[in-house]
């Protein structure tokens, strides 16, 4: 059984997001976690990996550009532009079925049957929004669905990539509407009668305690009504900003949420099996890699990243760089230097085993120099190559030897 969950979220509530991806590790075994994020650096996914690859899951580093979400925001202070971030997972994640969970909540028990749950037509499976109860048979799952909180989605993924430019045509019909709700407002209204029932059990909303408390709305007693019903609820959803990380909370479960934030990771893995000691020591490689660029075109680069991941590339500016480059900081054997400074190119000379001359545009010659008075062996490629180089150790493969250059590089890697 395939168990793909997604997750969106910035650095900055990167706490948040350990403490739902601890509840998941806890109760969900051999699930494979999609992390959408343009900022969360890699250190971080090869430590959680450490832990998760040991019980059979793993966290997947899914970096987007965040000029996808230009000119969208939140009505909501609690609430940032990475929530539109959800509708980028046709165009990110290939799964069959994704299972999305929102930052504010935790999965407190398994929930396998989701993973094998029939769409019977819909796009989308999602729970009633808490505000949006109707009556008191809205927990039953064969009624159509009045409006859906999209904090938990079970998405029907391989229907909704038939449409390659999905994603776009949401964050423009979002842009174009200006919705109060924000992307759960788009979702509601460009899926419609496409999106299918789950039980409240799926999507506990229990951060709107207060609201329901002080409300004079004729719904707000069977609203009430439906969560106590809940007696074991599998997914807490704490809604509003009344949330449990808060110095106070008025809501009920802040225990729960803080028992998974206090959850070591080790405590996580050892749930099932003993942790190995020996699976957390840093990671090393069969070599280091170094191209400096002037250029935001580096042919092959990703590629390369790809089919050496027992090799760790350095990647070198004097300037900035441009999305096409930060975007491989989602391999975990890559590192990106924009704005490089004497004493980081220091270590990279001390430190690189092979260059790749293969940045398009000029060459950043007293680098190469450097390189060859260290006796560093060179690889290019046609376009790229030094047309007048007289190094010995410069070695130029066709635009089309990618494979080649791979096996050069492995051989050269065991005389190191």
């Amino acid at each position: 059984m395939e168990k793909v969950i997604a997750l969106s979220a910035n650095y900055g509530y990167i706490d948040k997001i350990e403490t739902t991806i601890k509840s998941i590790l806890y109760n969900v075994k051999n699930v494979e976690i999609h992390l959408l994020n343009y900022d969360i650096p890699q250190e971080w996914f090869a430590n959680i990996n450490r832990y998760a690859n040991q019980i059979g899951s793993r966290i997947i580093d899914e970096k987007f550009d965040p000029e996808e979400l230009h000119d969208l925001n939140s009505g909501f202070k609690h609430i940032n532009q990475m929530t539109y971030a959800r509708l980028l997972i046709p165009k990110l994640i290939k799964a069959n079925r994704v299972l999305y969970l929102d930052s504010d909540l935790v999965v407190d028990d398994e929930i396998d049957e989701l993973f094998s749950r029939k769409f019977n037509g819909k796009k989308i499976l999602a729970v009633t929004h808490i505000f949006d109860v109707r009556n008191k048979n809205e927990s039953r799952v064969d009624l159509p669905v009045p409006s859906i909180n999209a904090g938990v989605l079970l998405i029907n993924n391989q229907e909704l990539r038939k449409d390659h430019n999905l994603s776009e045509k949401l964050l423009d019909f979002a842009r174009k509407n200006n919705f109060p709700q924000d992307d759960q407002d788009t979702i509601n209204n460009w899926f419609k009668d496409e999106i299918g029932s789950l039980s409240f059990k799926y999507n506990y909303q229990i951060g709107a305690d207060r609201f329901l408390f002080w409300s004079n709305n004729s719904n707000t007693e069977t609203a009430t009504e439906i969560l106590d019903k809940v007696k074991n609820p599998k997914i807490i959803h704490y809604i509003s900003d009344d949330k449990p990380f808060n110095i106070f909370s008025e809501g009920r479960m802040r225990e729960t949420w803080w028992f998974y934030r206090n959850l070591e990771l080790s405590q996580v893995v050892e749930k099932y099996k003993p942790l190995n000691l020996d699976k957390l020591k840093e990671r090393h490689f069969a070599g280091e890699i170094f191209t400096f660029t002037n250029s935001a075109i580096i042919d092959h680069l990703e590629e390369l990243v790809q089919k050496l991941p027992e090799f760790h590339f350095n990647v070198a500016a004097w300037s900035d760089m441009a999305w096409n480059l930060k975007h491989l900081a989602k391999y975990p054997n890559i590192t990106l230097y924009p704005f490089v400074i004497g004493k980081r190119l220091d270590y990279l000379f001390k430190n690189t085993n092979i260059y790749l001359d293969i940045n398009e545009g000029n060459k950043e010659k007293d680098i190469v120099e450097q390189i060859k008075e260290k006796d560093i062996p060179i690889l290019s490629f046609e376009s790229t190559a030094d047309k007048n180089n007289k190094y010995s150790r410069y070695e130029v493969f066709g635009d089309d030897q990618v494979n080649q250059m791979v096996q050069r590089i492995r051989q050269l890697a065991k005389s190191l």
